[in-house]
Protein backbone atom coordinates (compact mmCIF):
# COMPACT_ATOMS: atom_id res chain seq x y z
CA UNK A 1 0.00 0.00 0.00
CA UNK A 2 3.36 2.62 0.18
CA UNK A 3 2.38 5.36 -2.68
CA UNK A 4 4.77 6.72 -5.20
CA UNK A 5 6.22 9.25 -3.56
CA UNK A 6 4.64 13.09 -4.97
CA UNK A 7 7.22 16.20 -5.35
CA UNK A 8 4.54 18.65 -5.43
CA UNK A 9 2.61 17.11 -1.99
CA UNK A 10 4.25 19.29 0.45
CA UNK A 11 3.58 22.58 -1.45
CA UNK A 12 0.01 21.80 -2.13
CA UNK A 13 -0.47 20.49 1.44
CA UNK A 14 1.01 23.84 2.61
CA UNK A 15 -1.75 26.03 0.37
CA UNK A 16 -4.45 23.97 1.51
CA UNK A 17 -6.51 26.15 4.37
CA UNK A 18 -7.16 22.32 6.00
CA UNK A 19 -3.19 21.71 6.90
CA UNK A 20 -2.45 23.36 10.49
CA UNK A 21 1.18 25.53 10.09
CA UNK A 22 0.57 28.03 12.54
CA UNK A 23 1.80 26.68 16.11
CA UNK A 24 0.96 26.46 18.48
CA UNK A 25 -2.48 25.54 17.46
CA UNK A 26 -5.34 26.34 19.46
CA UNK A 27 -7.90 23.22 20.48
CA UNK A 28 -11.29 23.83 20.59
CA UNK A 29 -13.85 21.36 22.82
CA UNK A 30 -14.35 17.86 21.18
CA UNK A 31 -11.17 17.16 19.53
CA UNK A 32 -9.86 13.47 18.26
CA UNK A 33 -6.41 12.88 16.90
CA UNK A 34 -5.03 10.37 15.04
CA UNK A 35 -1.58 9.67 14.81
CA UNK A 36 0.06 7.89 11.83
CA UNK A 37 -3.34 8.85 9.83
CA UNK A 38 -1.73 7.77 6.26
CA UNK A 39 -4.23 8.37 3.70
CA UNK A 40 -6.91 9.14 6.50
CA UNK A 41 -9.56 6.78 5.52
CA UNK A 42 -10.42 6.09 9.06
CA UNK A 43 -10.21 9.99 10.45
CA UNK A 44 -12.20 11.60 7.34
CA UNK A 45 -14.97 8.79 7.68
CA UNK A 46 -15.31 9.71 11.19
CA UNK A 47 -15.18 13.00 10.67
CA UNK A 48 -18.23 12.58 8.29
CA UNK A 49 -20.23 11.10 10.67
CA UNK A 50 -19.84 13.37 13.03
CA UNK A 51 -19.84 17.04 11.80
CA UNK A 52 -19.57 18.42 15.72
CA UNK A 53 -16.68 17.00 16.28
CA UNK A 54 -13.42 17.98 15.16
CA UNK A 55 -10.93 16.00 14.04
CA UNK A 56 -6.95 16.45 13.28
CA UNK A 57 -4.43 13.68 11.29
CA UNK A 58 -1.07 13.46 12.22
CA UNK A 59 1.38 12.31 9.23
CA UNK A 60 4.92 12.51 9.36
CA UNK A 61 4.83 12.03 5.30
CA UNK A 62 3.60 14.76 3.07
CA UNK A 63 2.49 11.89 0.03
CA UNK A 64 -0.27 9.93 2.35
CA UNK A 65 -1.39 13.03 3.83
CA UNK A 66 -1.73 14.85 0.68
CA UNK A 67 -4.33 11.42 0.23
CA UNK A 68 -6.15 12.78 3.17
CA UNK A 69 -6.74 16.14 2.18
CA UNK A 70 -8.41 14.86 -1.54
CA UNK A 71 -10.82 13.03 0.72
CA UNK A 72 -11.29 16.30 2.85
CA UNK A 73 -12.03 17.83 -0.31
CA UNK A 74 -14.61 15.22 -1.81
CA UNK A 75 -16.20 15.03 1.03
CA UNK A 76 -16.65 18.44 1.82
CA UNK A 77 -15.32 18.05 5.62
CA UNK A 78 -15.14 21.55 7.95
CA UNK A 79 -14.18 19.84 10.57
CA UNK A 80 -10.97 17.89 9.59
CA UNK A 81 -7.52 19.06 9.33
CA UNK A 82 -3.84 17.86 8.89
CA UNK A 83 -0.70 18.20 10.90
CA UNK A 84 2.75 17.01 9.08
CA UNK A 85 4.88 16.36 12.17
CA UNK A 86 6.39 14.14 14.79
CA UNK A 87 4.41 12.83 17.75
CA UNK A 88 7.20 12.93 19.73
CA UNK A 89 6.19 17.16 19.38
CA UNK A 90 2.74 17.43 20.29
CA UNK A 91 3.06 19.60 22.88
CA UNK A 92 4.34 21.72 20.71
CA UNK A 93 1.83 21.86 18.30
CA UNK A 94 -0.81 22.15 20.43
CA UNK A 95 -2.71 24.67 23.38
CA UNK A 96 -5.47 22.69 24.71
CA UNK A 97 -6.99 19.03 25.15
CA UNK A 98 -8.10 16.12 23.08
CA UNK A 99 -10.33 14.27 23.96
CA UNK A 100 -9.42 10.93 22.11
CA UNK A 101 -5.89 9.83 20.35
CA UNK A 102 -6.23 7.06 18.10
CA UNK A 103 -2.42 5.06 17.48
CA UNK A 104 -3.53 3.09 14.32
CA UNK A 105 -0.81 0.55 13.05
CA UNK A 106 2.13 2.33 13.93
CA UNK A 107 5.41 1.17 12.39
CA UNK A 108 6.72 -1.81 14.91
CA UNK A 109 10.24 -0.84 14.76
CA UNK A 110 10.71 -4.44 15.24
CA UNK A 111 14.34 -3.72 15.94
CA UNK A 112 15.70 -3.75 19.65
CA UNK A 113 17.71 -0.88 19.06
CA UNK A 114 14.98 0.90 17.93
CA UNK A 115 12.42 0.68 20.63
CA UNK A 116 12.61 4.52 21.83
CA UNK A 117 10.56 5.34 18.35
CA UNK A 118 7.53 2.98 19.02
CA UNK A 119 4.54 5.20 19.33
CA UNK A 120 4.09 3.40 22.69
CA UNK A 121 7.19 4.09 24.45
CA UNK A 122 7.11 5.93 27.55
CA UNK A 123 8.21 9.48 25.89
CA UNK A 124 5.38 9.29 24.09
CA UNK A 125 2.91 8.42 26.35
CA UNK A 126 4.09 11.81 28.38
CA UNK A 127 3.29 13.66 25.29
CA UNK A 128 -0.04 12.02 25.20
CA UNK A 129 -0.95 12.77 28.82
CA UNK A 130 0.03 16.59 28.66
CA UNK A 131 -2.34 17.23 25.70
CA UNK A 132 -5.26 14.68 26.94
CA UNK A 133 -8.26 15.77 28.52
CA UNK A 134 -9.05 14.40 32.83
CA UNK A 135 -11.84 12.27 31.30
CA UNK A 136 -9.72 11.43 27.70
CA UNK A 137 -8.67 8.14 26.53
CA UNK A 138 -6.53 6.55 23.79
CA UNK A 139 -7.10 3.70 21.47
CA UNK A 140 -4.19 1.66 20.15
CA UNK A 141 -5.11 -0.77 17.53
CA UNK A 142 -1.87 -2.95 15.24
CA UNK A 143 -1.58 -6.11 13.84
CA UNK A 144 1.78 -6.75 15.34
CA UNK A 145 1.40 -8.80 18.27
CA UNK A 146 5.06 -7.55 19.49
CA UNK A 147 4.10 -3.82 19.69
CA UNK A 148 0.90 -4.75 21.44
CA UNK A 149 2.70 -6.61 24.25
CA UNK A 150 5.29 -4.09 24.06
CA UNK A 151 2.78 -1.39 24.35
CA UNK A 152 0.53 -3.23 27.34
CA UNK A 153 4.32 -3.32 29.02
CA UNK A 154 4.58 0.26 28.77
CA UNK A 155 1.37 1.22 29.48
CA UNK A 156 1.25 -0.75 32.99
CA UNK A 157 5.04 0.55 33.43
CA UNK A 158 4.07 4.26 33.01
CA UNK A 159 0.97 3.99 35.66
CA UNK A 160 -1.72 4.47 32.90
CA UNK A 161 -4.60 2.54 33.26
CA UNK A 162 -6.01 -0.29 30.33
CA UNK A 163 -9.62 -0.13 30.37
CA UNK A 164 -9.63 -3.21 27.82
CA UNK A 165 -7.40 -4.80 25.73
CA UNK A 166 -7.73 -7.83 23.26
CA UNK A 167 -5.85 -9.70 20.46
CA UNK A 168 -9.14 -9.96 18.42
CA UNK A 169 -10.68 -6.28 18.03
CA UNK A 170 -13.16 -7.69 15.35
CA UNK A 171 -14.58 -10.61 17.77
CA UNK A 172 -14.55 -8.42 20.72
CA UNK A 173 -17.38 -7.43 23.14
CA UNK A 174 -15.54 -3.79 23.58
CA UNK A 175 -18.11 -1.06 22.15
CA UNK A 176 -16.40 1.04 19.95
CA UNK A 177 -16.52 2.35 16.62
CA UNK A 178 -14.15 1.17 14.56
CA UNK A 179 -13.90 2.25 11.11
CA UNK A 180 -11.30 0.29 8.89
CA UNK A 181 -8.38 1.92 7.61
CA UNK A 182 -6.77 0.78 4.60
CA UNK A 183 -4.23 -1.68 6.42
CA UNK A 184 -7.22 -2.85 8.51
CA UNK A 185 -9.11 -3.62 5.88
CA UNK A 186 -6.43 -5.75 3.93
CA UNK A 187 -5.59 -7.59 6.99
CA UNK A 188 -9.30 -8.31 7.93
CA UNK A 189 -9.55 -10.09 4.63
CA UNK A 190 -6.44 -11.98 5.77
CA UNK A 191 -8.72 -12.77 8.57
CA UNK A 192 -5.48 -11.33 10.56
CA UNK A 193 -6.11 -11.10 14.28
CA UNK A 194 -6.41 -7.12 15.25
CA UNK A 195 -4.88 -6.54 18.45
CA UNK A 196 -6.36 -3.14 20.49
CA UNK A 197 -5.46 -1.55 23.31
CA UNK A 198 -7.56 1.45 25.42
CA UNK A 199 -5.95 3.47 27.96
CA UNK A 200 -6.03 6.47 29.98
CA UNK A 201 -4.31 8.51 32.64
Amino acid sequence: MRLRHNKDANKILDDSIFCIKDFPYQLSNSIVIEIGMGKGTMLSELASLHPETEYIGIEKYSTPALSALRKIESKNLSNMKILIGDAAKLDQYFLGKVDLIWLTFSDPWPKKRHYKRRLVYKSFLEQYKKILSKDGIIYFKSDNQQLYEFGIEQIKEFGAKIIYQTRDLHHCNFEIENILTDYEKKFKEQNKNIYFIAFKF
